[in-house]
C-alpha cells in the first residue's frame, strides 16, 4: 500500500513522530488512544499529518482555542519529520 501511494500520490509519503510527541497526548485527561490525520499545510503548500488525542469512544479531545495555549488540557502534536525529505535508508 505505502508502495502505491508513493508511485501514485502526491507529496509525503510519511511523518516521523517521536515517542515523547506519542506520550504528551497519551498524557493527558481522559486519552485512551491516538488519531494521525492527514492535513494541508498551507503556508509550505504541501500535504501532511498531524496528531490528537481520543477517549475511550473515539472522540478527539481538542484544544479549546485554534491558537494552543500551555493552560490548555489538550493539545495536537503537528512538529513531526515529514518524508520526503526526511526519509530513513530502509523506507516502506
Amino acid at each position: 500500500m505505502a508502495d502505491q501511494f508513493r508511485k501514485n500520490g502526491k507529496g509525503i509519503s510519511s511523518v516521523n513522530f517521536t515517542a515523547e510527541q506519542f506520550h504528551r497526548l497519551l498524557k493527558e485527561s481522559n486519552c485512551a488512544g491516538i488519531r494521525v490525520c492527514n492535513a494541508y499545510d498551507e503556508e509550505k503548500k504541501e500535504f501532511t499529518m498531524f496528531l490528537v488525542g481520543t477517549d475511550e469512544n473515539g472522540n478527539n479531545l481538542l484544544p479549546a482555542k485554534d491558537e494552543l495555549e500551555d493552560s490548555d488540557p489538550y493539545s495536537i502534536e503537528n512538529d513531526g519529520k515529514p518524508c520526503p525529505p526526511f526519509c530513513p535508508p530502509n523506507n516502506l
